[in-house]
């Protein structure tokens, strides 16, 4: 006579949780008696069959291991080339950098760069920028490389443009030369 369990039984008797047990009656994996609407059990036969397929075969566990550590290392062996390469490559940059020339423009005598006179009141190199386009504030254009990219100098008159333009605003930030008066220069 065939031995029947409740699923809570069969799955404490076979280490497993009750929801897997269903999961495999509604699969069709694993056989149900059902004495009542609602109730549910199962073969102890077919539960011990059903669980021995569901079992690692003895040295699977040990192939998949191997498996795992072969393809670690084959990974580790790659990173290391990757990081051999990435390093000849920085190596490379950097001395392109080094053999560049720096380009050192002489700023003619009184100016200041408008970025670095933006800077030291706290204010946006962008609106300074924008100010300069719009003749807010008087500088010159100096180009400092091949590529055409043009840095403003600002002389007396620019910086004082600069103070009467942005003193007023929350984030401005004095020096001791503010207000710059216009010395020299008109």
């Amino acid at each position: 006579m065939t031995e029947y369990v409740t699923i809570t039984e069969g799955a404490r008797r076979v280490g497993l949780s009750d929801k897997t047990i269903r999961r495999a009656i509604h699969d069709g994996k694993l056989a149900a008696h059902y004495p009542q609407p609602n109730k549910a059990e199962v073969s102890i036969t077919d539960l011990e069959s059903w669980y021995a397929t569901l079992r690692i075969r003895p040295g699977e566990t040990q192939d998949r291991l191997s498996a795992l550590e072969s393809q670690v290392s084959e990974l580790t062996a790659r990173v290391v080339i990757l990081e051999s390469q990435l390093a000849e490559l920085s190596s490379i940059g950097a001395r392109k950098q080094i053999q560049q020339p720096s380009v050192e423009l002489k700023l003619p005598e009184g100016h200041v760069w408008l970025s670095d006179f933006a800077d030291q009141h706290y204010i946006s190199r962008n609106e300074a920028q924008h100010l300069y386009e719009i003749h807010a504030i008087h500088g010159q254009p100096i180009s400092k490389s091949a590529k055409g990219r043009k840095y403003i100098a600002i002389g007396p008159k620019g910086r004082h443009d600069f103070y009467v333009q942005l003193h007023t605003r929350a984030d401005f930030v004095t020096c001791d030369d503010c207000p710059h008066e216009m010395i020299g220069e008109q």
